[in-house]
């Protein structure tokens, strides 16, 4: 006699797999949504700051960054903490963390305000007026954002 398989044992089988990945993807859901509501800091995404406008500038040494920044006001107060200088490529030209800001008394740019934050990193890379650059900000939360502009 010859052996069959009934149709039973097959579906048997594809319900336990889908049982098995249904309990996986909510149980990774459920863990995502756990590990989710433990920060209460001021997160990442919240930071929403915008660059509107920066100018370079080059002398034989030393590259001038001045960069106009606005903080809406649905994002948190946040602090610039490292400038950096790259080719539109990505590749870095230079990078610092002495940040200055205009006018001189701001250190942390608050919800609907805005700063002039400057920076002055020396030459490692050369990039020749009329190069696209990008210029990028890192904030205290780690957030960056850019802008890019061309070298005068």
């Amino acid at each position: 006699m010859r052996s069959r398989r009934s149709i039973s044992d097959i579906v048997a089988v594809v319900l336990l797999i889908v049982i098995a990945i249904a309990a996986a993807v909510i149980i990774y859901m459920w863990l995502s949504g756990l590990i989710g509501s433990v920060h209460t800091s001021t997160s990442a995404t919240q930071v929403k700051l915008e660059i509107t406008g920066a100018s370079v500038t080059t002398s034989s040494s030393a590259y001038n960054v001045q960069a106009t920044v606005y903080n809406p006001p649905d994002s948190p107060s946040t602090s610039i903490t490292v400038g950096e200088l790259e080719f539109t490529n990505g590749t870095m030209i230079c990078s610092t963390n002495e940040i200055k800001y205009t006018p001189s008394s701001t250190t942390t740019i608050t919800p609907s305000g805005s700063a002039t934050v400057s920076f002055t990193c020396t030459v490692t890379a050369t990039a020749k007026p009329g190069t696209p650059v990008e210029v990028v900000l890192v904030t205290t939360q780690g957030v960056q954002v850019s802008y890019t502009t061309s070298v005068s």
